[in-house]
């Protein structure tokens, strides 16, 4: 077995390095044969060695590498967009919390309920008259700031 297969592998040189013929025929009809035609005498032609595999492999292996390069480069995209969109509902989410707290402060304000402050000193102290309406100001600056429709970015 071991000789039949050094021996095929001794042979494969040859085969690899094979003469072709090429012909016309009377009607034109070109022909390709590894024998010559018997009717006539004509040259031969030698064929080129087959690539090697190395430069396929080379290739492929350049193929590849290309490959998994832009794979890592669209999934480097992909987590960035994700992240952007994780960052944008989290951001949104702290938004309307805000929103709605500004909401129930103005509410408050608007009741007409004693409303308290904590002073400097760590004392409550009530807010009426131009304290209240200074807070109250703020209170509904606060809920047009927080609850008022963001702006949409424009694609370039």
């Amino acid at each position: 077995m071991r000789l039949a297969a050094i021996a095929a592998l001794l042979v494969l040189p040859l085969v690899a390095n094979a003469q072709v013929y090429r012909w016309k025929d009377a009607s034109g009809k070109v022909h390709y044969s590894d024998q010559p035609p018997a009717e006539r005498s004509i040259g031969s032609q030698r064929l080129a060695p087959p690539t090697s595999y190395s430069d396929d492999v080379e290739k492929a292996t350049t193929a590849t590498a290309d490959k998994r390069e832009e794979a890592g480069k669209q999934a480097k995209e992909t987590a960035e967009k994700n992240a952007k969109v994780e960052q944008e509902r989290a951001e949104e989410a702290v938004r309307q919390e805000n929103c709605q707290r500004a909401r129930q402060n103005l509410a408050g304000m608007e009741s007409g309920q004693i409303r308290f402050r904590m002073s400097a000193s760590g004392e409550r102290e009530a807010l009426d008259g131009d304290v209240r309406e200074a807070e109250l100001a703020s209170a509904r600056r606060a809920v047009e700031t927080n609850c008022s429709p963001r702006p949409t970015a424009t694609k370039k």
